[in-house]
C-alpha cells in the first residue's frame, strides 16, 4: 500500500507557461483524504516555489532547491537546510573561473533567490533570461574573493555543444553533489548545479520519509527530468510524464504529459 507520494513541480504538475490544473489539484486532495503523505520535490528556490504554490496548496512537505531545504508546507516552517561553507564556495568558484562559461551562486536558504553572478564571457541565451528574470536579486562579481558567506548552490547553464563539460566537472568536483537538469525556461539548455555533498532530491526525500516512519517500499514518485532520477529510484513505483526526455523513458512507467493531467493518472494508478 502506498503511504507517500513524491512529485516534481515544473514540467510534471506545472506545465511551462500554464497552471496546475483543477484535476491535478483534486488528485492531491484525494491523496490526502486517503492518508497519503504528499511531497513536492523541486529544483526551485523557496521564493520561486511560493510563486507557483499558494499557502493552502494541498501538500505536506516541500523539498526545494533539489534537496537543499525542506519546508513543512501547512506550517510554512523550515525544517532543514544545507549549505556550502564560504571556503568551499570560493574553491568551487576558483575552479569554475577557468572555464569559458558564466555561473550564478545562490545565497543561503531561505533567501537563496539572492545570488552572485558572473558575466565574464559571451552570455548564453538561457543564462541571460535567468539573470534578467531575477535581476533585482543579483549581484555581479569579478573575482571569487568578492564572495561572502555560505551558498546553497552554483548554477551553470550549458548548451548542447558543452555537454562534455557535465562529466568533466562532475568528476573534478566529485567531493560535492553535481546535479543535471533541463532548463525550466526554454526546456532545452542543460543546467548543471553544484551542492553540498550528498544533496539531491532522493537523499533528502529518503531522510524525510524515515523521519515520518514510512518505508521506501510504500512510496510512489513521478517526475519529468534528470534531476528527478534520485527520488524516482528510491520509490517502489516510479513514473515519468509523457513529456520527459526520451532517454529516460525505458527505465520508468509512463503516464500522460504535464498538460494532460499525467499526475492525476499517476494518483489513480498508484492509490486506487
Amino acid at each position: 500500500m502506498i503511504e507517500a507520494i513524491i512529485t516534481d513541480l515544473d514540467g510534471t504538475i506545472l506545465p511551462r507557461g500554464g497552471n496546475i490544473s483543477l484535476e491535478n489539484l483534486d488528485a492531491f486532495r484525494m491523496a490526502g483524504e486517503k492518508g497519503c503523505l504528499r511531497i513536492i520535490a523541486t529544483g526551485r528556490s523557496l521564493y520561486a516555489a511560493r510563486k507557483a504554490l499558494s499557502p493552502d496548496f494541498p501538500i505536506d512537505y516541500l523539498v526545494f532547491s533539489s534537496g537543499a531545504g525542506i519546508l513543512d508546507w501547512p506550517r510554512q516552517e523550515l525544517l532543514f537546510s544545507r549549505h556550502l561553507n564560504t571556503r568551499a564556495t570560493r574553491e568551487i568558484a576558483d575552479y569554475l573561473w577557468n572555464y569559458n562559461i558564466n555561473f550564478t551562486i545562490q545565497r543561503e536558504i531561505p533567501d537563496n533567490h539572492l545570488f552572485y553572478y558572473t558575466d565574464l564571457y559571451p552570455v548564453q541565451e538561457d543564462y541571460k533570461r535567468r539573470i534578467e528574470t531575477y535581476q533585482p536579486f543579483g549581484t555581479p562579481i569579478y573575482s571569487p574573493q568578492e564572495i561572502e558567506g555560505e551558498a546553497t548552490q552554483f548554477v551553470l547553464i550549458l548548451d548542447a555543444g558543452q555537454l562534455r563539460l557535465w562529466e568533466e566537472i562532475r568528476q573534478a568536483l566529485s567531493a560535492y553533489s553535481v546535479v543535471r537538469s533541463t532548463s525550466p525556461i526554454d526546456n532545452k539548455a542543460i543546467w548543471l548545479e553544484i551542492f553540498s555533498p550528498g544533496i539531491n532530491k532522493g537523499n533528502t526525500c529518503r531522510s524525510l520519509l524515515q523521519q515520518q516512519g514510512i518505508s521506501l517500499s510504500q512510496t510512489a514518485g513521478i517526475g519529468n527530468d534528470y534531476n528527478d532520477i534520485d527520488f524516482l529510484d528510491i520509490c517502489a513505483e516510479a513514473y515519468l510524464v509523457e513529456n520527459a526526455p526520451y532517454r529516460l523513458k525505458p527505465y520508468y512507467k509512463s503516464v500522460a504529459s504535464d498538460r494532460n493531467n499525467g499526475f492525476k493518472e499517476f494518483i489513480q494508478r498508484t492509490l486506487l
